[in-house]
């Protein structure tokens, strides 16, 4: 009896419809398969992306906005001794909230959904980057100006970090929620 649930792709994962010959995404020759893999299948299926969800998009970017928050504008406030607009200490402190928000996205999320984050640090390097231009102090002469390019490498470098934050806290979820770690 053959059943209804899709067909995932084992090329490139896309969920097609049950009774499909072809995969709508690739192309590639679909044939319905057991739910049950293989121990070499599923060490091999292991770190995929299970699915992608707009919500843990929003979800990450909320968290990174909240950390961003609190590490660019109210600790400034409430200690006068931490700046971080003084040369690349924005960025970098920018970067390291994103690897956190990952770790904790990463975590918290069902499944495996480490693409999630990645995109809404790119959504949230727009006004990070916009705000730290707007407060990091450049006159001319004080020898740090940094350029447009500048902190565009170090949203990407932030970007990369987080992918590997929401990859981290995977693997954490996997070992503290009684998941098979390998």
């Amino acid at each position: 009896m053959a059943s209804k649930d899709p067909i995932v792709c084992h090329v490139c994962g896309f969920k097609n419809a049950f009774d499909a010959t072809r995969c709508v995404s690739c192309g590639a020759k679909l044939e319905a398969v057991s739910a049950d893999y293989s121990t070499e299948e599923e060490a091999a299926r292991r770190n995929q992306q299970t699915g992608f969800e707009l919500k843990w998009v929003a979800i990450a970017f909320v968290i990174y906005f909240v950390f961003q928050a609190i590490a660019l504008a109210v600790l400034p406030a409430v200690i006068p001794a931490y700046d971080p607009f003084q040369n690349v200490w924005g960025i970098l402190i920018s970067s390291l909230t994103w690897f956190i928000g990952g770790i904790v996205v990463g975590y918290v999320s069902p499944g495996r959904t480490f693409l999630e984050p990645a995109l809404a640090a790119v959504i949230a390097t727009i006004p990070t980057i916009s705000y730290l231009m707007w407060r990091t102090p450049g006159a001319p002469g004080d020898g740090f100006d940094p350029s447009i390019m500048a902190y565009t490498v170090g949203g990407l470098i932030g970007v990369m970090v987080s992918l590997f934050g929401a990859f981290l806290g995977e693997k954490v979820q996997g070992a503290t929620r009684g998941h098979r770690a390998r």
